[in-house]
């Protein structure tokens, strides 16, 4: 597969996945609760900071350390200027 066609894939599937955020503002930054800890199955360690990133229509993003979700995890946050490839 070719970097374009591999591109266009990777686009395909962040709009499917992710589209629905296009446009959202985002309502509340908030830690999770102790319910919501618990419903994730995770034990929390010293330095683990839970947090739910609410949108306007009720959908959330929750940090995850890994993709299967084993604990909670940071999100990263940059400028996108400092992210360009020159």
């Amino acid at each position: 597969m070719t970097i374009s066609a591999h591109q266009e894939v990777l686009q395909s599937f962040l709009e499917r996945e992710y589209g629905s955020y296009i446009g959202q503002t985002i309502k509340e930054i908030r830690p999770m609760t102790q319910q919501e800890v618990e419903h994730m199955f995770w034990d929390l360690g010293y330095s683990d900071v839970p947090i739910v990133i609410v949108f306007e229509d009720g959908q959330a993003w929750i940090p995850s350390r890994d993709p299967e979700a084993n604990g909670p995890g940071f999100l990263l946050t940059a400028d996108v200027q400092t992210l360009s490839f020159r």
